[in-house]
């Protein structure tokens, strides 16, 4: 399969709502398991450790078994690989999961400089719109 066939990224105003709807899944997943520790020394790391083992879960466990986290799964989209556009390997899910990290640190430099860097195909994955998936494979 050549990269000409890969479906197109979805559009941005699509991509808008699922890191929302993930965001606040692991909000709540750190909400859910500190609550009982909050007047607690364990309180914070506890609410940090959940938030980012829900985080993990749903970006790439959920992700390689599904084909997209949970906000993207309710909105239509899929995590692909552009090589083949099947459902994004291990390492892959991870690299992605690990990039979004540094890209929101980023994110205030960008706004201050006025710079932006491409980042919606790392890790040989893309998001696109779960139609033009099953298009594309016919």
């Amino acid at each position: 399969m050549t990269s000409t066939e890969v479906p197109p990224r979805a559009s941005s105003n699509r991509r808008i709502i699922p890191p929302s709807v993930d965001g606040l899944l692991a909000l709540l997943a750190g909400i859910i398991v500190s609550d009982p520790l909050i007047e607690t020394i364990y309180y914070w790391p506890t609410f940090v450790g959940a938030l980012l083992v829900m985080s993990f879960c749903n970006h790439v466990l959920v992700t390689i078994a599904t084909g997209g986290s949970v906000g993207k799964l309710l909105t239509g989209l899929r995590t692909v690989r552009t090589s083949d556009l099947e459902k994004p390997a291990i390492g892959q899910a991870t690299h992605r999961w690990l990039w979004g990290f540094l890209y929101i640190a980023y994110i205030p430099i960008m706004v201050l400089t006025g710079t932006d860097i491409d980042h919606l195909d790392i890790a040989g994955l893309r998001i696109v719109r779960r139609v033009d998936v099953r298009r594309a494979k016919g």
